[in-house]
């Protein structure tokens, strides 16, 4: 860690032979310098300059390019902590692989069916991971970096997320056998449920987020809709049971205003 002489300003500088022989205090040579970097969370900027004494610098610089890949191509909001997530998993990834060692993801076709946008992403993270290295990572591994994009841009904890990603599967499948129908995977509504349950999974699970608390399950019947609405109700006692939290009247609303439009011309 360096500061810069004009700014203070606090700055991971990388290069070969750059603290060869040097002390704190001393100029550094410019030519030595290959990047900088520097962050706006000085947390954040802490804990991976502790990181980078421990690993190759390669993957710092291997983990930015992938930030900048996805802030150029996605609408996505990055929280700078994911250089930290990212390029530890990056590190952890490639000797993996290096070795030969098969690290299964659970819930990759999960993760694959709910972010495919994210793991689009991943993909293109392999390839620079690839420029690199040339190493190729499996599609499990992609699936791993996808959460980390994930809890970037949604600003939750992994646990949450694993559990978020859990709790979706579960009510896509409790839907179909309710409603007895086979579900369009491909239909714009499907999407539009699926997204709609990653933020109500991430309201339900987490302490910092409140579920909606509007009236909207007024405006639908559920004598018009009992079959749809009676899916809901096996929805909020799976939640109980499951992660002991109980959903609002609003929240089953929204729920039931996706699952009339999912199931509307079957």
């Amino acid at each position: 860690m360096v500061k810069s002489d004009e700014s203070e300003e606090e700055m991971i500088v990388i290069g070969r032979g750059l603290a060869f022989q040097r002390k704190a205090g001393d100029m550094l040579d410019n030519e030595k310098i290959e990047k900088i970097f520097t962050l706006k969370d000085k947390n954040v900027l802490n804990r991976l300059e502790k990181l980078i004494r421990e690993i190759p610098s390669i993957y710092l610089t291997i983990a930015e390019e992938i930030v900048e890949m996805l802030r150029t191509e996605s609408t996505l909001e990055i929280n700078e902590n994911i250089y930290i997530t990212l390029t530890d998993h990056i590190s952890m990834s490639l000797e993996r692989e290096k070795n030969h060692i098969v690290c299964e993801n659970p819930l990759l076709l999960e993760i694959k069916q709910f972010y495919k946008k994210e793991f689009a992403l991943s993909r293109k993270a392999a390839q620079i991971i690839h420029n690199h290295m040339d190493i190729w990572i499996s599609e499990e591994e992609m699936g791993f970096i996808t959460l980390h994009i994930v809890n970037a841009s949604m600003k939750q904890r992994s646990d949450i997320l694993i559990n978020s990603i859990q709790m979706i599967r579960d009510i896509l499948q409790i839907t179909q056998d309710r409603m007895g129908v086979e579900v369009d995977k491909s239909s714009l509504q499907y999407d539009r449920f699926v997204r709609h349950l990653q933020f109500f999974s991430k309201r339900v699970l987490s302490e910092q987020e409140e579920q909606f608390e509007d009236s909207f399950l007024d405006v639908l019947g559920r004598n018009e809709y009992p079959k749809e609405f009676d899916c809901v109700d096996q929805i909020a006692n799976y939640i109980e049971n499951t992660y002991s939290k109980k959903i609002t009247e609003a929240e089953k609303g929204y729920l039931a205003y996706h699952v009339i439009i999912i199931f509307s011309n079957k």
